[in-house]
């Protein structure tokens, strides 16, 4: 009887919330995250779909348990009777829905995540001969982007420097290397899911790929100060041909203000140093 009553109260809640259906779906089947524009992102949207409507059923569940025993445990002439937990069959209640939150939440979510992060996020593209490389420092409160110039080497006068203004190729791999200059700051690419601290004295990684052509924001998640909320930057991934004539424009610009101290900037890409 107990299990009809409870598909019975469930059907009565989604009944309930049908009207709304159609304005929770997109949050539990669409990422609530902005536009993803990278390779590699849809791991984290997969991620954060399976935990949203899982918890979604979970809570279902015990909604309707709480309204068979509203509905059906109540009156004047019940009895309550009380109970520490104590009994066999409540002991076995307990681990089963704590098997069930265990195994089919968390394991889930924990196996996942571990996949993904081996065979995408850590696979950095060390040996790979397309991937765009740049050095980032971040400071009180901008950040600083330091590419190669035609030589291909960092640390030497014809490297490009730009403020808060990260210019990627799109289908190219972005690999980034990272420090700070005071305090430790977060890179954040809230449309290619991927963040990483910049801490002072380390050298920090991270790699993405742009797959659309756009303007995306660059964000700080690490508090870094009374200004932390102007410490924010763009984004631009430009097909191939567009970001190599932008290169070119920039190259030349860069040899005709260089100068030592910005060069002192840059460490040596391979030792981090």
């Amino acid at each position: 009887m107990l299990p009809v009553v409870a598909l019975a109260s469930l059907s009565a809640w989604t009944l309930a919330l049908a009207p709304s259906l159609p304005r929770l779906l997109p949050f539990a089947l669409v990422s609530p995250l902005p536009h993803d524009a990278s390779a590699e992102g849809h791991h984290v949207d997969e991620l954060l779909r399976y935990l949203t409507i899982s918890t979604a059923a979970c809570f279902g569940v015990l909604m309707s348990i709480l309204l068979v025993a509203l509905v059906f445990h109540r009156g004047r002439g019940r009895i309550a009777r009380y109970t520490h937990g104590t009994r066999r069959r409540d002991r076995l209640a307990a681990v089963i829905a704590g098997a069930v939150v265990l195994f089919g939440i968390d394991a889930v979510a924990l196996v996942r995540s571990s996949s993904a992060l081996r065979a995408s996020f850590w696979r950095y593209p060390d040996g790979d001969p397309l991937a765009f490389r740049v050095e980032v420092t971040g400071q009180q409160w901008a950040w600083n982007f330091r590419y190669p110039g035609a030589d291909g080497v960092f640390n030497t006068p014809d490297d490009i420097v730009t403020l808060n203004d990260l210019r990627v190729p799109v289908d190219r791999p972005v690999y980034l290397q990272l420090t700070s200059k005071d305090v430790v700051h977060s890179l954040y690419l809230p449309n290619f899911r991927t963040k990483i601290d910049a801490i002072p004295g380390m050298t920090t990684r991270l790699w993405f790929q742009a797959t659309e052509p756009g303007r995306y924001e660059i964000a700080c998640a690490q508090f870094c100060g009374v200004n932390h909320y102007k410490m924010r930057g763009l984004l631009i991934a430009r097909p191939e041909p567009d970001y190599r004539g932008w290169l070119a424009r920039a190259e030349t610009d860069s040899r005709l203000r260089s100068d030592e101290t910005a060069v002192a900037g840059a460490w040596d890409w391979e030792t981090g140093k």
